[in-house]
């Protein structure tokens, strides 16, 4: 697979969805306030607008016009979300596709670091914000942000409860811990809160 080499801008998510739910406004700083559901509305919107066959169904319909949502109304989409993994769209990663992508190939704790501040904004120098993305150092595989900055879906439903999804990689106001490679926090799909964005990737062309 391919990986977006920066968390979601809110420049590319405007172009896509007509709006930005950000509360820290910024052409390059990372959409956040988006759920699950609003980000995987904007893959297949995305896919969509490039040509591409969109990942994911509700009630086996690909079309976003269908599903009764409306983004960024903290609702959750009723009916049953599926994705086609071998549709050549835009998906989330998986919990294994985000945590081989964060390891860049290195030993480090953080993505492309032992030492945080040098490739993640985190509690401790974020100022309690959102930062442009791409600012700090990349890891072995020129991935950027991938600890720190905002959390980021995955398409894993927790199997504890199916309303669950998991985000990866901590946040501008998260701890040092919760930035770690190894670290996963379970989130309400629903959940629109202000350290939440995401990733995007597809499959890679030969």
């Amino acid at each position: 697979y391919s990986m977006l080499n920066t968390e979601v801008t809110q420049k590319l998510y405007t172009s896509v969805m007509g709006s930005n739910p950000s509360y820290y406004k910024g052409d390059n700083n990372p959409v956040e306030k988006v759920s699950w559901y609003d980000a995987i509305y904007f893959c297949n919107k995305l896919s969509k607008k490039l040509g591409c066959t969109p990942v994911y169904a509700v009630d086996g319909k690909t079309d976003v016009a269908t599903w009764n949502y409306t983004p960024h109304n903290g609702n959750s989409i009723r009916g049953k979300v599926t994705q086609n993994t071998k549709a050549n769209g835009f998906r989330l990663p998986t919990e294994e596709d985000w945590e081989y992508a964060a390891r860049g190939g290195q030993g480090y704790t953080y993505s492309g670091s032992n030492n945080l501040d040098e490739v993640g904004w985190y509690e401790d120098n974020s100022r309690g914000r959102t930062h442009p993305v791409a600012q700090k150092k990349p890891n072995g595989y020129g991935l950027y942000d991938m600890s720190g900055n905002v959390c980021e879906w995955c398409w894993d439903i927790d199997p504890r409860d199916s309303y669950y999804r998991y985000g990866r990689g901590g946040s501008y106001y998260g701890s040092d811990y919760s930035c770690e490679v190894g670290f996963r926090d379970d989130r309400d799909a629903d959940d629109q809160d202000y350290n939440l964005g995401f990733r995007i990737v597809c499959f890679a062309s030969n």
